[in-house]
């Protein structure tokens, strides 16, 4: 327990320089990795609503009662053990953010991860990424999208806050993408805010170990 506090520790302290309008902004490029998720995906997590009357609300039950209370976490473990190379480590996150999950949830969870896992293919010395997609090639992990996009981002060296900033937007902009003069989210459930409670809340926070559910 004291070692999963000190990494997340550490976590908050190595981002807390990060400008809030670096992370409002997002990255073009990791938008454009992204963007076979963005494309085909009906949705991640949070499900994709008619009418843009109903997106801030469902953002911010997603916000509320799943990012910050448990999938946020679990992306952040995710990225420590992709810098690890621990491998039992992913696995585990994974049963875990399939935990949190309903059905349908879980399968277009599934669906992205696998994009990612495919369209990063090429990409060269993948380290924690390679071992994962070694691991669903052979059937012993399933590719979900709460830790192949931590593992893709610590390739790309990207700082824990901007990993969550940029999963955040890939819910956001899956979500809104038939959806015309909706901007992103402002003050309370703002990305970079979000960002910033997920990371000071888990320096007083520890991942649980949760019984593995049953995935398809």
């Amino acid at each position: 327990m004291g070692a999963m506090r000190k990494v997340v520790g550490s976590i908050v302290s190595m981002d807390e320089r990060v400008p809030l309008d670096d992370l409002a902004q997002g990255l073009d490029w990791v938008r454009w990795m992204l963007r076979s998720v963005r494309h085909r995906c009906e949705g991640v997590v949070l499900e994709r609503p008619d009418a843009s009357a109903e997106i801030r609300l469902l953002w911010r039950g997603f916000v509320q009662n799943r990012f910050e209370a448990n999938l946020g976490r679990v992306l952040i473990g995710a990225w420590q053990a992709s810098a690890d190379g621990d491998m039992r480590r992913l696995i585990e996150l994974e049963a875990e953010w399939a935990w949190h999950l309903s059905d349908d949830e879980l399968e277009r969870s599934i669906a992205a991860g696998r994009l990612l896992l495919s369209s990063t293919r090429g990409a060269r010395y993948q380290g924690a990424l390679g071992h994962l997609r070694e691991a669903v090639d052979e059937g012993r992990a399933k590719g979900i999208i709460g830790v192949v996009w931590p593992a893709v981002a610590h390739l790309f060296q990207l700082t824990p806050a901007a990993l969550l900033a940029e999963y955040l937007r890939l819910e956001w902009e899956t979500a809104t993408r038939d959806l015309y003069g909706v901007n992103e989210p402002r003050l309370t459930y703002s990305i970079p805010s979000v960002v910033s409670r997920v990371l000071n809340a888990g320096a007083a926070d520890e991942p649980r170990v949760l019984r593995r559910r049953a995935m398809p």
